[in-house]
C-alpha cells in the first residue's frame, strides 16, 4: 500500500510514550514521517490520557515536555468512541484496556494500528480474527511501507 494523505494510522499510547522518551527509534520516526508524508494520525482522548499518565507516573518533566510537543507537531484526527461497548464487543478477543485501541481503528477505519504491545496485540487470538487493517510495530510499518 502507498502512504498518501488519505491513510489513516492509530498510534497506540505506548508509541507516543516512546516518541517522547528517546529522540531515536521507530516511534518518533514515526511522527516525524507523519509531519513530512501527511498521512494521518487518529487517536482518542482515551489513548492520549493513557500516554500522558504513563508518562507522569514514570518519567521526567522534560521527557513529559517532549511528548506534548510531540503532540503539538502533528495534526491528529480525534475520534469518540463508546468504551462500554468497546469492551462489550471485544471482550472474548483483547483484554478491556487493549480493547479501546482495538475498537477505536476499527471505528475510524484506519489502515494500520501501530503499537509495541506485543503480548497483546501480536498474539494467535488476534492474528484469528479478520481484521479488516494491519497492525504492525512502529519499526515494521517503517520498514514495510515508508522505506522505499
Amino acid at each position: 500500500m502507498n502512504i498518501s494523505t488519505s491513510t489513516k494510522i492509530l498510534l497506540d499510547a505506548n508509541v507516543y510514550y516512546a516518541a517522547a522518551k528517546s529522540s531515536t527509534g521507530g516511534s518518533v520516526l514515526i511522527l516525524e514521517f507523519a509531519r513530512k508524508k501527511n498521512f494521518t494520525i487518529v487517536t482518542t482522548k482515551h489513548i492520549l490520557k493513557e500516554a500522558e499518565r504513563n508518562l507522569r507516573n514514570k518519567e521526567s518533566l522534560q521527557v513529559l515536555l517532549q511528548h506534548y510537543e510531540n503532540l503539538k507537531s502533528i495534526k491528529l484526527k480525534k475520534i469518540e468512541i463508546d468504551t462500554q461497548k468497546a469492551v462489550i464487543a471485544l471482550k472474548n478477543i483483547i483484554n478491556p484496556k487493549d480493547a479501546l485501541v482495538l475498537y477505536a481503528a476499527q471505528k475510524a477505519r484506519v489502515n494500520f494500528l501501530l503499537t509495541l504491545d506485543k503480548k497483546h496485540f501480536f498474539n494467535p487470538k488476534i492474528k484469528s480474527q479478520k481484521i479488516p487493517f494491519k497492525i504492525l510495530t512502529p519499526g515494521d510499518f517503517i520498514q514495510n511501507h515508508l522505506l522505499d
